[in-house]
């Protein structure tokens, strides 16, 4: 099934398993529901770990899982 963000389908992605390094697109999961949480693509580590953080005290119930893919959003 694809990942829905506001009523519209994601682009079907692959997850990768590499460093995180160059272009980072990723998107943040509940591991317990499998729920979407927030999807980005950026350069920086910084704007992934503060999208963890911002993400998690949005969600203080969830349990944050993030996904790297072979593509943007």
């Amino acid at each position: 099934m694809p990942d829905v963000w506001n009523g519209q389908p994601l682009p079907e992605r692959r997850p990768i398993n590499r460093p995180l390094a160059g272009e980072i697109h990723y998107r943040l999961y509940d591991q317990r529901t499998g729920r979407l949480l927030s999807f980005n693509s950026t350069n920086s580590l910084a704007s992934l770990v503060a999208d963890i953080a911002t993400t998690a005290r949005e969600h203080p119930d969830a349990r944050i899982n993030a996904v790297q893919y072979d593509g943007p959003a």
